[in-house]
């Protein structure tokens, strides 16, 4: 999702102009959650990140648009769009006067099993039209922008997946190792986390790659990221050396790597791309 609303759905930013509707509690080991945040009038253009919740985003109108650019191609998307895996460099620009957007985050692994994905489905592509995932499996996009409010919108999500969602396969041993790794925001190695977990490294890779679609490696990649740009980004005087080693990082430069590969850009760039002030040591 756009990164800018996901900072708000990790640190509790919510208000009027952004805000969470909790599911029902049938499905709340299914949905995390129905997000309801006003465009960023400022900024047309986002870094588009993935913390390892899948999510639908739809945009006000059936007819608004999105650009998607990554490092290979550009293309449009018009409604509603999913992302999920490893995002690396993608960024979206709004091409209408779209003044909100809601959000649908799913826990990982439920989202594939919902819609009838394979797990792999967003490796190569994380950011796809919603309409061509949509067209297979009787969603109907038309009804739902047919929904007057939000609510009427988040009653519709619900009864899909109630009539649609049989049960969750994923393992249990599985939640816990997600609960544990969401828990320690990354810091740690994969040799770890199969100790906290109790089982080998090959059973945890395959349960990751079967229900998830990351390795048990990219997984903690992005929380720890995401971790680490949250303090970036909300810091006054942005020292790189403590902002890594905090967040569980060798050194600066290794997570200079993981900044560049995630958003194309330095530290300071992508500050300046978002008309930050920075002081820089």
């Amino acid at each position: 999702m756009p990164i800018n609303y996901l900072e708000k759905i990790q640190l509790g930013e919510f208000n009027e102009e952004g805000y969470r509707i909790s599911p029902s509690k049938d499905l709340a080991s299914i949905i995390e959650g129905f997000y309801v945040f006003c465009r960023d009038s400022k900024h047309d253009t986002h870094l588009i990140f993935n913390d390892g919740f899948p999510v639908l985003v739809f945009l006000q109108s059936c007819e608004d648009t999105i650009t998607v650019t990554g490092e290979n191609d550009t293309f449009e998307i018009k409604g509603a769009w999913a992302s999920a895996g490893s995002i690396k460099n993608v960024y979206i620009k709004y091409n209408n006067n779209t003044d909100q957007v809601f959000i649908i985050r799913f826990h990982p692994g439920t989202f594939y099993q919902l819609f009838g994905l394979e797990a792999q489905y967003f490796r190569y592509n994380p950011v796809v039209p919603f309409e061509s995932i949509a067209k297979h499996i009787n969603f109907s996009i038309n009804e739902f922008f047919e929904s007057n409010s939000i609510q009427e919108k988040v009653a519709f999500v619900e009864t899909y997946v109630q009539n649609y969602f049989r049960k969750i396969d994923t393992p249990e041993i599985l939640h816990k190792t997600l609960d544990y790794i969401h828990k320690i925001k990354g810091q740690s190695t994969v040799r770890n986390v199969t100790n906290d977990a109790g089982v080998n490294y090959k059973w945890l890779e395959r349960s990751f790659v079967q229900h998830i679609g990351l390795l048990p490696k990219e997984y903690i990649q992005l929380q720890r990221f995401i971790h680490a740009y949250l303090e970036l980004v909300g810091s006054e005087d942005v020292d790189l050396m403590r902002i890594a080693v905090s967040n569980g990082y060798y050194d600066s430069n290794h997570f200079l790597k993981d900044f560049k590969t995630y958003t194309g850009k330095t530290p300071l760039g992508y500050l300046i791309f978002n008309q930050r002030r920075v002081a820089s040591k």
